[in-house]
């Protein structure tokens, strides 16, 4: 059963660095909308004015993303953390991860309030959620690995 919960945590981890993934492809496309909006409506100061201020699908996308599904799967990798038995370590730091979601989402609200400087953190903290993420799937990856029944036998040098 724990076996079973490793590798659950594997693919919910996995999970979790993919929706980071959709997280930076969304925003990034959602910046080149903005720019491509307003480029293309330069002759027009209150059209232009108006595109920045719609909501695109990326930028909705990124939202729901980061509000909704990533604090669930980083929910679900802490209680599989638990359930699969890992050192304690392993679920402090996944609560840190979690930790750092709020932060990110407290970043994200400041930039709503027009706190630019602040905000810019929001991008900073975004690469330490990516960081902590990979070295929890890479240092937990559940899959590839023998077990002690498969592992192959060690050599012994003094025969």
């Amino acid at each position: 059963m724990t076996h079973r919960l490793r590798e659950m945590y594997s693919v919910v981890g996995l999970l979790m660095l993919l929706e980071f993934l959709a997280q930076f492809y969304t925003i990034a496309s959602s910046g080149f909308i903005k720019v491509a909006n307003e480029i293309a409506n330069t002759e027009n100061v209150r059209v232009a004015s108006a595109a920045t201020q719609e909501i695109e699908p990326f930028g909705a996308a990124h939202a729901v993303i980061g509000v909704f599904v990533v604090p669930l799967t980083i929910a679900a990798l802490i209680g599989v953390s638990v359930g699969a038995r890992y050192p304690r370590r392993t679920t402090v730091l996944a609560g840190l991860l979690f930790l750092l979601w709020l932060i990110q989402f407290a970043l994200a609200f400041v930039g709503f309030l027009g706190v630019a400087a602040l905000a810019g953190l929001h991008g900073v903290n975004a690469l330490a959620m990516v960081g902590l993420g990979l070295y929890l799937v890479k240092s937990n990856w559940a899959f590839g690995r023998p077990t002690p029944a498969q592992a192959p036998p060690t050599s012994n040098p003094t025969r």
